[in-house]
């Protein structure tokens, strides 16, 4: 079952969810299926190649889970173990930005990468997205062409990062 939680208003909303999600991912990365899940992602890559391993985990998130938006004014956060789990069984598997970047964040931590969380706003608005960053890399399982033309990001005007 997702965490649903009250979220307190603006960058201190934004700064709760960060921390609940950091949480969750720390308590699941020596979850087995997200140990298997990780080593099968990154088969290909070279001992050493950390930018081979994010794209490989982008890519496994991309293909494993579906974007379902959250309903309107709540907030649920997907267990990534409970992703992991239903990867495992496979069944259909779905969140929002901040599902796919916290199983995303815990397979690249089980593995030893630094991941962080980018909690941003666009042209203006505030906090309406996450991603993951690491390796100097925007990591966004949501959006393909960000991730393969960076020409085409929007500007970021709201940014809180959260190490994990």
């Amino acid at each position: 079952m997702p965490v649903i939680h009250p979220q307190l208003g603006g960058p201190d909303g934004v700064k709760q969810t960060l921390s609940i999600m950091t949480r969750l991912v720390n308590a699941a990365l020596v979850n087995p299926y997200i140990r298997a899940q990780a080593a099968q992602a990154i088969a290909t890559c070279g001992r050493g190649d950390r930018k081979c391993q994010c794209y490989s985990l982008l890519t496994w998130v991309k293909r494993k889970m579906r974007y379902i938006p959250d309903p309107k004014g709540v907030e649920a956060l997907h267990n990534p173990a409970m992703i992991a789990e239903a990867i495992h069984a496979d069944r259909l598997v779905y969140g929002d930005c901040d599902d796919m970047s916290m199983y995303l964040a815990t397979l690249m931590k089980s593995i030893g990468l630094s991941p962080a969380f980018r909690a941003v706003g666009y042209n203006g608005n505030l906090y309406q997205h996450v991603y993951v960053f690491c390796e100097g890399m925007r990591l966004d399982a949501t959006r393909d062409e960000w991730n393969e033309r960076p020409r085409l990001t929007p500007q970021e005007t709201s940014i809180i990062e959260a190490r994990i």
